[in-house]
């Protein structure tokens, strides 16, 4: 497999042979050409939601009928006519949309922010607070489905689910859109009169088309600061200030009571709780929620984690990704760290019973959430505050008596973030604060949790050129405080290490109560241009840096500097529509100034004339030093590897779809690793669709880091010897996804991911000295290794939105964990022994009820 890779990846370098007929001509950036505008006009009459435009003071409406195509013919007229009028009145903005099409209109159904797939779209982009950098979209198929997104430059947040009205009505002509959009969902200004950033956009999904009422030219920076203008409002009324969402929810849960006493099996149980949204002003609004539940939420996918770092999950939850745009910060950074990460709040308890015959509680309860977002004339800002309750797990002991003990205990958190834009929103200088503070009252929790974490940052975004090249970067600060016994935990974890003997810069400090760092970023990139883009990059991170109270950072310890050079192509050619060639420099080093990580990419992606896609790269990692290696011990080496991609997928517009990914690592030390993953998509309803997603990987590690263990004697690694053993690792999983709708408002989606692992040691060995990867047999006594994991995790979720604004979820989740001895893979008997295993079932009905009173 690997020769294939080095064979079949250098062909990157032929791209223009294969282009040949390629043209050169394409839309040339034009940033002073003049911006649309399209007219709202205010109406008295009543307007009927129907999907047809018969009403009268729709014929008063200005007509918007130029669209540009983006694709597959940049620059030229759209294909099909699109006729677009707005319409308002004290409480609604309306738009009617009327889509001639002379060939055959496709639709599709699925939940609410479905993918785009195959279907025909129509898209209103609103740009309220004319910043131009931040717009509210509303997309609607020829069935009603709907998509409404929050778009933030040229990134789409789909989290975000207004109450808003669409119809559409299909014809032998093509198809037609009625919108109602109320104000109350929207954020504007208080200013008498209103000018607004719009786009429209149409998808013709037979034939790939996007087409937008602003032409976009791709080698122009597009998205929200490309908008044209919406003019014709006046004296516009926030609406209603107020929208209340309680809820209930009804739980059964069939679960193995294993060695927990106090669960009964099944187990029943009502809760609820309160969603509210408050409009302070047209232009400000609180979000908060009291007992929140997230029974609804996919659950994440099994992972086996044999490495040093943490592993990091997508958020899921509704709370906290609707409206996450207002606290990012320190975008494109290259550190790979993030000061706010969601899935702190509310995550699994901290500490573990004194025996295993306890209750622990899978996550920690939030008692409530708050979050205050808008814009204060130039300024943006949000302000979120969420308390977490102290949890308590009951344990029974080997006498039998039973007792409680702190697992997790009371704690606040707290996001502030503040933004003021220049420059019609391509400069920006912004600011951000964070804290977590806990109550400890136990001493077990203070031994182990900071009392207090802060962080703080100032990051900067500056675009010139028509915006053609942006630099950026940020400045962060944190501290943490404890007991010595926490911080001394902290300072002697796998993103800090302060423990290493042979590292001059770094010593624990068992006395300290605080600890702190900073980490900083910049970068300066050419984003836009017909054929050249580039960035440059470096950061440094304090070894002090800690966030992971509430943010996420794997590693500190490091000054790292990046660049990067793309050639691409855009102009359609005889055999490919598209492709680019990248090449990747990475440097990173300790605050010794030791390397520990130097690597060369040359990266390439293609999409073919029939709309397959093709990404295949190769990267070279060079010869370093490792100081994560042996988890706070002496360095040693890193022996260099080569690593190869490829990855393939087919159009998706037809009904059968195809995708293949392979990776593949070669290492200088006889290591190895190899992943591949096939993934099948059918689609021949409109109605359901399934997708099929196998996946094998097999690795083999000369050194997987098992222990260490005391031992003064040996002085060649400082007192300890560092105990490692050969891993054979393999891996299978299967990810599939059933999705069926029934009506636009009423759908069923399913998860289910099985997997089989098997993790089969070779006899210990140590690490001989430092700077080296040499290890010879161990005479010691190490516990057995060998393990397999057989999990199985999935989910179903029925969603009726049974009236506007209010949804019934009914939910299933089932997980079945079996961890074995054993060592050796047998699919066979490792299937057997997963369905085999005693299922955990929990059902969940939760009903909301949407009030705007």
């Amino acid at each position: 497999m690997l020769r294939i890779f080095q064979r079949v990846l250098p062909l990157a370098l032929f791209f223009p042979l294969l282009a040949t007929g390629q043209t050169t001509s394409g839309v040339v950036a034009d940033s002073s050409r003049p911006l649309p505008v399209a007219h709202a006009v205010r109406t008295t009459s009543p307007i009927v939601l129907d999907g047809h435009l018969s009403e009268p003071a729709w014929d008063a409406a200005p007509v918007t009928s130029s669209f540009t195509q983006i694709d597959p013919e940049e620059g030229r007229p759209a294909s099909q006519r699109t006729e677009v009028r707005v319409l308002y009145d004290d409480a609604f903005l309306y738009v009617g949309v009327r889509l001639h099409d002379s060939g055959p209109v496709i639709g599709r159904l699925g939940r609410r922010d479905m993918d785009l797939g195959d279907s025909d779209w129509f898209g209103v982009m609103i740009d309220s607070y004319h910043d131009r950098r931040t717009a509210f979209g509303f997309d609607v198929n020829p069935l009603g489905v709907r998509r409404d997104e929050v778009k933030i430059i040229n990134h789409d947040d789909n989290s975000w689910d207004p109450v808003w009205d669409v119809a559409t009505s299909i014809d032998s002509g093509g198809w037609s859109a009625e919108y109602r959009i109320p104000f109350s969902q929207l954020r504007f200004s208080s200013a008498t009169v209103q000018e607004w950033g719009i786009q429209f956009e149409r998808v013709i999904g037979r034939r790939h088309e996007y087409a937008t009422s602003t032409p976009m030219p791709k080698s122009e920076v597009g998205g929200v600061p490309k908008y044209g203008l919406l003019d014709g409002l006046h004296d516009l009324r926030p609406g209603k200030r107020v929208e209340l969402l309680p809820y209930v929810v009804q739980r059964a849960s069939y679960v193995d009571p294993g060695l927990d006493p106090f669960k009964s099996n099944p187990d029943y149980g009502t809760t609820g709780g309160l969603d509210l949204v408050l409009r302070a002003s047209s232009n400000l609004t609180l979000n908060a929620a009291i007992n929140p539940d997230f029974g609804q939420v996919e659950v994440d996918p099994a992972v086996v984690n044999l490495g040093v770092y943490e592993t990091f999950f997508q958020e899921k939850r509704p709370l906290f990704i609707e409206g996450s745009d207002v606290f990012d910060f320190g975008a494109n950074s290259t550190s790979g760290g993030q000061l706010f990460y969601s899935r702190r709040i509310g995550r699994a308890p901290s500490l573990q019973a004194p025996t295993t015959a306890s209750d622990i509680p899978d996550a920690t309860t939030i008692l409530g959430s708050a979050k205050l977002s808008g814009k204060l004339g130039p300024w943006s800002v949000g302000l979120l505050e969420a308390v977490t309750a102290r949890e308590t797990a009951r344990y029974r002991t080997a006498q039998g008596a039973d007792d409680a003990f702190v697992v997790e205990p009371l704690a606040n958190y707290l996001v502030g973030r503040a933004r003021r834009e220049f420059r019609q929103g391509q400069s920006f200088i912004g600011g951000v604060v964070t804290s977590v503070n806990r109550d400890l009252a136990t001493d077990a929790v203070q031994a182990l949790l900071h009392r207090s974490a802060y962080a703080a940052g100032l990051d900067f975004r500056h675009e010139w050129g028509h915006r053609s090249w942006l630099s950026f970067g940020d400045i962060q600060f944190s501290r943490v405080a404890g007991s010595t016994a926490a911080i001394t935990a902290t300072q002697r974890r796998s993103n800090h290490f302060f423990q290493r003997p042979d590292a001059s810069h770094l010593e624990v400090d068992s006395t300290a109560t605080s600890l702190s760092g900073y980490s900083l970023n910049a970068a300066i990139a050419r984003q836009a241009g017909t054929h050249w883009r580039g960035q440059l990059g470096g950061a440094l991170t304090s070894p002090g840096y800690e966030v992971n109270d509430l943010g996420f950072a794997v590693r500190t310890d490091r000054r790292d500097v990046q660049g990067s050079m793309t050639y691409l192509q855009n102009a359609p050619g005889l055999v490919l529509r598209q492709w680019s060639l990248t090449a990747v420099g990475r440097s990173e080093h300790n605050y010794d100034w030791q390397p520990i990580l130097t690597f060369g990419t040359l990266q390439s992606s293609l999409t073919t004339s029939n709309y397959w896609s093709l990404n295949f790269g190769i990267s070279r990692y060079f010869q370093a030093l490792d100081d994560r290696l042996t988890r706070g011990g002496p360095l040693a080496t890193r022996p260099a590897w080569w690593q190869y991609q490829l990855n393939a997928s087919s159009d998706v517009r037809k009904p059968l779809t195809l995708g293949l990914g392979v990776n593949a690592l070669d290492y200088a030390s006889g290591g190895w690793s190899w992943s591949a993953r096939t993934s099948f998509g059918v689609k021949t309803s409109s109605r359901w669709n399934l997708s099929v997603a196998p996946t094998v990987s097999r690795l083999y590690t000369p050194a997987q880091f098992v222990t260490s263990v005391a031992d003064p004697s040996y002085t060649a690694t400082y007192g300890r010897r560092y105990v490692f053993a050969p891993l054979h690792q393999t891996s299978i999983a299967l990810e599939t996804r059933f999705n069926a709708t029934f009506s636009p408002t009423l759908s069923l989606e399913t998860y289910a991911q099985p997997l089989l692992s098997s993790q089969d040691y070779g006899g210990a060995r140590q690490f001989v000295s430092p700077q080296r990867y040499a290890f010879v047999p161990f005479d010691g006594s190490v516990p057995a290794l060998d393990f397999n994991l057989r999990s199985l995790r999935g989910n179903a979720v029925l969603r009726w939105e049974w009236r506007r604004g209010s949804t019934i979820f009914v939910a299933w989740q089932q997980r079945r964990v079996d961890v074995a001895p054993v060592g050796d893979f047998d699919f066979s008997r490792d299937r057997r022994a997963l369905f085999g295993t005693r299922p955990d079932n929990i059902v969940v009905i939760k009903m909301n009820y949407w009030l705007n009173p």
